[in-house]
């Protein structure tokens, strides 16, 4: 018996007991009994449940820490790449090259397309006029959520039910 069919005979029994399908004190024995035994089954397929959950969630932080470790070493490759192009590009403007054929590679040193670098010394920002700043505004979260919970009324906002967790110790 799977965990849906369980809860479902489950709910069948406790309502047929509510519309008072149950009169006789031997129904209510052989219902009983019945419950006891879904309680059991119920009881074994959560533990497996949980079992599986257990491992998919150790599973999930091996596969993380492994990933967290891919993750270094593709940033160190990277690293490592960048500063050998950055040392080869110096050492062919040294030389005033700006092509060379190395056998399978053709080397270019070229400029850079799309937008001009900018600098921007935020020293100087106070002195700074309408087409050249622009303000953000965010919402306080913090400040709405303290006046929702004091009974304050703040348009577009309100406090949700919290929600569940199932816990497995």
């Amino acid at each position: 018996m799977n965990l849906y069919d369980i809860g479902t005979e489950m709910q069948s029994i406790i309502d047929a007991m509510l519309d008072g399908g149950a009169d006789s004190p031997e129904a209510m024995e052989a219902l009983d009994q019945h419950l006891l035994g879904l309680d059991s089954a119920l009881e074994q397929k959560a533990e497996r449940y949980a079992g599986l959950v257990r491992e998919l969630e150790s599973r999930s932080d091996a596969r993380k820490a492994e990933a967290q470790r891919i993750n270094a070493l593709a940033r160190v490759d990277a690293t490592l790449a960048d500063r050998l192009k950055t040392r080869l590009k110096e050492v062919m403007e040294a030389v005033g090259k700006t092509r060379l054929d190395a056998g399978n590679f053709r080397l270019s040193v070229a400029q850079n397309g799309g937008k001009q670098p900018l600098e921007v010394d935020v020293a100087y920002s106070p002195q700074w006029e309408a087409p050249f700043v622009t303000t953000v505004v965010e919402p306080n979260k913090e400040a709405i959520r303290i006046a929702l919970e004091n009974g304050a009324t703040i348009p577009g906002c309100r406090l949700l039910p919290r929600g569940s967790s199932l816990r497995i110790k």
